[in-house]
């Protein structure tokens, strides 16, 4: 709409040049006719693209942007862009399922901490991640301990996964092929823990395993030789959990 706002009042320019030049009467009458016509043209224009702006979904403003480095464009037609509209609209809530006893909780959007001046505050990712690995982008929200991830399912939004405090910081990381929802305690003293999830596309966890290091008693505060590792229930060495950080998180 931008690019073709521009046109008209360019093409307007033109023609009342090209009329002033020539000095010819009549051509200049109908030049400047089809000027106030382009002019015209570009105001109503301007007006739609105004109105448009004030009038913005989540859908307007995120159907333009790029997934992360996991997928590809999203597909502006995507159906699952409406049930997260009315979501952030609160009309409807999202679902919560307990881990523990699979009970469920509700929650609207406005509901949710969104003071920017809050360090709890919750905002809209600009960036949508397939997260499930149903090749479906899931919406991030940013926010305590890793913020949220959502997830639509039949209309419904879902809480996938979640920031569970300094114990559980929520994070994802692409890894063998498959997408891996992370929780992680790497802040405390005498343990790195890193707990992986791989879910599927109905919300449910089909492989879970952990990586970790311990080292309670260590004096320096940070592993070493002697230090527990294991990954995937298997004990294993310190080069070993180095090599799987390194190739898991890049680092």
């Amino acid at each position: 709409m931008k690019f073709r706002k521009i046109r008209c009042l360019n093409m307007a320019m033109i023609i009342m040049a090209f009329a002033t030049i020539t000095g010819c009467g009549a051509n200049k009458e109908q030049a400047d006719e089809a000027a106030i016509e382009q002019s015209e043209s570009a105001a109503e224009a301007s007006s739609i693209i105004d109105m448009s702006a004030e009038d913005a979904s989540l859908k307007d403003k995120i159907t333009d942007i790029k997934l992360s480095e996991l997928g590809s464009e999203i597909d502006a037609e995507d159906d699952s862009l409406d049930a997260y509209d009315k979501f952030f609209d609160d009309e409807i809530e999202a679902i919560r399922i307990s881990e523990e006893d699979g009970s469920t909780s509700t929650f609207k959007f406005s509901s949710l901490p969104q003071d920017p001046e809050e360090w709890d505050s919750y905002s809209i990712s600009d960036k949508r991640v397939d997260l499930d690995n149903d090749g479906v982008g899931e919406v991030i929200l940013n926010g305590p301990y890793g913020g949220m991830y959502l997830d639509e399912r039949d209309g419904k939004i879902y809480v996938l996964a979640e920031g569970e405090g300094t114990a559980g910081e929520l994070s994802y990381v692409k890894y063998d092929g498959k997408t891996y929802i992370i929780h992680s305690d790497a802040s405390h003293g005498g343990r790195q823990v890193y707990n992986f999830d791989c879910y599927n596309g109905k919300g449910e966890i089909e492989e879970t395993f952990e990586l970790s290091a311990m080292y309670w008693d260590s004096e320096t505060g940070t592993y070493d030789e002697n230090s527990d590792f294991s990954f995937k229930d298997k004990k294993i060495t310190m080069e070993e959990y180095e090599s799987l950080k390194k190739d898991i998180f890049g680092k």
